[in-house]
């Protein structure tokens, strides 16, 4: 150890006794060896002593009307303080957002101790400085307090003591360095010291690293973002520059980084004046891209700093503006593979099929008998694929003439034909742009309608009616028939090309008959749907599970619809319409015309016909109003007047064959109806028991 040789003398002014005595024993501890320390409050300061340096405990002290007198040509210094190691740990594991009040015994030393904490990198915290004298004092909880509890206000429940705040290093080493002691002892001193305190260095190295990680995470973030970011100060140089800015404008962020926002505009030939004036969906052409260009100013007491450009792709603006637009017209699908009810193995090994053909973007041939669930698999392998997000389309092939085919599936424009709507229409091999399309009854189009969907299925463009412009689509089409397609090719009957098209991926159902272990499972499935007792199935599945089902699994729902709605434990199979009469029924396999089986029976025209409309209407849960059966009837080929209709549902009310309501409840069948409907009794002398031929 050197030998000391005359002490040094240093004098500490401090605002009170208290922080007089702690600093001054800090320094003692330290370096009492080699330098006497006398601690003075800043009211028990005489000027009397000699002293070689004086050191003052905040700047505050020289800014007040009585300021310290010292002696001439004593060496001053202003104390630097900060937290022990421990004490910042506390104040870093506060909660984020946390309010606290600073207590200390003046307002000056909590203003200073904020300031501290905020140096050393606790901007995660909000603090208020608390004092004696404070008038108003915010209505906070929670406080910290460096040694200061004593005087934490009776409504904080919560306190964070951090002890008495601690000289800095840097102090220190000016203390050492003006008496030229810094010699290899001292050194060791320091470095244990150095090592269980925060110094100012390091909170600003702190603070400095929190700042590069948001600046990273913020970077990282608005690199996911589909939207162009572009921010600018306030001279217009780029400070920020996202991917997506990138591939817009075909510029580096080291470039950008080198030009101002004007200057990349330039680049693409687009003048960006008014820095600071703000704007919202602007269409701009960016090299191949139209965006909408929209521009915030960022302003600091009023002043401009800067700004922020978003560029939205419009194509995206536009695909989310059709997903709404279509998801309101009720194009999305409706099911998925979870709705699907089976037991069976056969059924499984469909459905696992299906959902391998989801993955895929080829087309979908699907196969069966009428009500076997073609179109609830549709729906699911559409729910299933990429494409679920975009729109499924559906539309009945069967149900419209060539003309109003032709001009549903590809649209047409203004004044294509008598009646076109001003300004023409989308079709909706347009409006499922990105999704899929639904065929349903692809058995039943017309040579003419054949040859367009080849081409659109060949070329992915569609021509409008009356157009002379190929409009481009991305469109994945499953088409679904109960009819024989490869029958029909071999008959000239359907297109080998078009039918090789459809087939790329081919599902055919099987008939509810050939997998019979789902019929009770399905059976009390719709009992359940309809909030049935399934205790009414108990006496009646014997008959279920013998029955053929021609009509599959729709005509299943049908009589599990009678059962729940006549709700009777006594029913027998004899009492369901069409339970155990499978003498005269034909298999609905490949049926040559595209009507519901119900209305094979009926003479086209008469009560038979209307009454076997309102039974389909009413078993698929649909309203059998007036307007509903003309365009139901319309659906399956045939045109009938709401006159003529009318005369019929009165001339079937006063059979006793339906009941009409009015309101919501529309018209109901009798008992005596669905006897009718299922040919278990003959209608009266003017209407006629309903053979096969139509």
């Amino acid at each position: 150890m050197f030998p000391i040789k005359g002490k040094k003398k240093v004098a500490i002014i401090a605002g009170s006794d208290k922080t007089a005595e702690a600093i001054t024993n800090q320094l003692i501890v330290l370096f009492g060896t080699y330098i006497e320390f006398y601690g003075f409050s800043q009211k028990s300061w005489n000027n009397e002593g000699t002293y070689d340096m004086v050191l003052i405990s905040t700047q505050t002290i020289f800014t007040r009307e009585l300021a310290p007198k010292i002696k001439p040509g004593t060496v001053i210094l202003i104390i630097r303080r900060t937290l022990l190691r421990t004490s910042w740990e506390k104040v870093m594991s506060i909660p984020v957002g946390t309010k606290l009040l600073m207590v200390n015994d003046e307002k000056d030393s909590a203003e200073e101790t904020i300031a501290l904490l905020r140096e050393l990198g606790a901007g995660h915290i909000e603090l208020a400085p608390y004092y004696p004298e404070i008038q108003n004092c915010p209505p906070y909880t929670s406080a910290i307090t460096p040694g200061e509890g004593q005087l934490v206000p009776e409504s904080v429940n919560r306190v964070v003591d951090i002890g008495e705040r601690v000289i800095d290093v840097s102090t220190l080493v000016d203390i050492l360095t003006h008496f030229n002691l810094l010699h290899s002892d001292i050194q060791d001193i320091l470095s244990v010291y150095s090592e269980s305190i925060i110094t100012r260095s390091q909170g600003i190295q702190i603070t400095m690293q929190g700042l590069i990680h948001t600046k990273l995470f913020l970077q990282q973030t608005l690199d996911m973002v589909q939207d162009g970011v572009i921010a600018y100060d306030l001279n217009g140089k780029i400070t920020f520059f996202n991917t997506a800015a990138e591939a817009l404008f075909e510029c580096s962020v080291q470039e950008a980084n080198q030009l101002s926002v004007r200057s990349l505009f330039e680049r693409v030939r687009i003048n960006l004046d008014g820095m600071a004036e703000e704007f919202n969906n602007c269409l701009l052409q960016i090299k191949k891209h139209r965006v909408l260009a929209s521009r915030q100013v960022i302003e600091e007491n009023g002043y401009f700093t800067g700004g922020v450009l978003t560029l939205k792709a419009a194509r995206h603006v536009e695909e989310q503006e059709l997903k709404l637009r279509l998801h309101s017209k009720g194009y999305h699908a409706k099911f998925s593979f979870s709705d699907l009810v089976t037991s069976s193995i056969r059924m499984k090994k469909v459905v696992q099929q299906a959902e391998k053909m989801a993955g895929s973007d080829l087309a979908v041939l699907i196969l069966g008998e009428s009500g076997t669930g073609k179109e609830l698999f549709a729906h699911a392998i559409h729910q299933a694929s990429a494409r679920a997000s975009f729109p499924f389309v559906a539309v009945n092939c069967s149900a419209l003439p060539d003309n109003l085919l032709e001009s549903e599936l590809f649209g047409y424009e203004e004044g294509a034909f008598t009646g076109a709507r001003k300004g023409g229409k989308p079709g909706l091999f347009e409006q499922a742009h990105k999704g899929t399309i639904f065929l349903d009854e692809i058995g039943d189009i017309s040579p003419n309608m054949q040859s367009r969907l080849l081409r659109v299925l060949q070329q992915k463009e569609v021509l409008k009616v009356g157009g002379t412009r190929l409009l481009p689509v991305d469109v994945r089409v499953i088409a679904v028939t109960n009819r024989d397609l490869a029958m029909m090719v071999n008959e000239g009957a359907f297109r080998a090309d078009l039918y090789y098209r459809l087939k790329v991926l081919q599902l055919l159902i099987p008939p509810l008959r050939e997998r019979k272990e789902d019929i009770p499972l399905l059976s009390a499935h719709f009992l359940r749907r309809r909030g049935a007792n399934e205790a009414l199935l108990e006496p009646l599945l014997g008959t279920l599970v013998k029955h053929n089902w021609h009509g599959n699994v729709r005509e299943l729902e049908s009589a599990m619809e009678y059962i729940a709605f006549m709700n009777d434990p006594n029913l027998s199979a004899k009492d369901i319409p069409g339970l155990g009469d499978d003498n005269g029924m034909q298999s609905a396999v490949f049926h040559s015309k595209g009507l519901p089986l119900q209305l094979y029976r009926s003479d086209l025209g008469n009560e038979h016909f209307i009454l076997n409309l309102i039974y389909l209407a009413k078993t698929s849960g649909k309203n059998a109003g007036r307007r509903s059966l003309v365009e139901l009837a319309r659906q399956n080929g045939v045109v009938i007047h709401e006159t003529n209709v009318r005369k019929i549902i009165e001339k079937l009310r006063m059979d006793g064959l339906i009941e009409v309501s009015t309101g919501r409840g529309g018209i109901t069948l009798t008992d005596k109806g669905y006897q009718v409907c299922c040919g278990h009794e003959e209608m009266g002398k003017t209407g006629k028991k309903g053979g096969m031929g139509v």
